[in-house]
């Protein structure tokens, strides 16, 4: 990776930063808002069933709080894939022609910028839970782990609305997504334990992603440290992210031999 990649990359992910501030509640507020709600309200809400037989706590915010901590990474995706899209419609990429800057290099400082962006909200969701109650057994290391898995997940959904924005060419397709990872979240671990699923659920869980980064964060939380959890929760979305980032680069950058 040149100086000059990685030069380029900064220099795309403070333009970035400086649109962010143009709408800091989208970009910085909405990532933290909902999984604070989520958490709060079920903590409250669902209190009580820790008493179901089999439930591996005895404090519902114990359970949930990994997961929790985690959703920053899918809700406050696609902030930059509308930004991209309209960089490419205001015509941006006529002038980034004329300079000697890389496609790949904007692509990748505007997803940084998004991982970037979320880990503040995923810090204040964990450490509300750990102030109602939530535990962190690994210390300060397992709390930046957890937070790397966020990045993570940043990293991945983030891939999956650049592909469907960039093939839409529509600025409003990143928002129109959004309620997308309900369906993930419902139907995974993060509420839930497995055991206690409905069968017909279980085998859905046992497909989505965020029940394995869900399990692989409660190892630095609350259960015993399992590699196999761990490998898991990487594995998923880092082959999600590699599969659609190649895709969205392709697609970038046939866009910018097009301009």
């Amino acid at each position: 990776m040149s100086h000059k990649f990685l030069t380029d990359t900064g220099l795309i992910w403070r333009k970035s930063l400086r649109e962010s501030r143009r709408d800091a509640a989208l970009a910085f507020i909405f990532p933290v808002m909902p999984p604070l709600f989520f958490a709060v309200l079920q903590a409250v809400t669902y209190s009580d069933m820790v008493d179901l037989p089999g439930f591996p706590v005895d404090d519902y915010i114990v359970w949930i709080a990994p997961g929790a901590a985690l959703l920053p990474g899918a809700i406050g995706a696609g902030f930059t894939a509308t930004s991209t899209v309209l960089d490419a419609r205001s015509g941006f990429l006529d002038r980034l022609r004329l300079l000697p800057v890389s496609p790949a290099a904007v692509l990748a400082g505007r997803l940084l910028f998004d991982v970037v962006r979320v880990l503040p909200a995923a810090a204040i969701v964990l450490l509300t839970t750990v102030a109602m109650g939530a535990e962190i057994r690994t210390g300060v290391p397992g709390a930046i782990a957890v937070l790397a898995l966020t990045a993570l997940l940043s990293l991945a959904w983030n891939g999956i609305f650049y592909v469907a924005t960039l093939r839409s060419m529509n600025p409003q397709t990143p928002m129109a997504m959004q309620p997308l990872f309900l369906p993930f979240l419902f139907l995974s671990t993060v509420y839930v334990p497995e055991s206690l699923l409905p069968g017909w659920v279980q085998t859905i869980s046992d497909l989505n992603p965020l029940s394995y980064m869900a399990d692989a964060a409660r190892g630095f939380m609350i259960e015993p440290f399992d590699w196999g959890a761990l490998a898991a929760g990487i594995a998923f979305p880092l082959a999600i992210a590699a599969a659609t980032l190649m895709l969205a680069m392709r697609m970038w950058s046939r866009m910018n031999r097009a301009a």
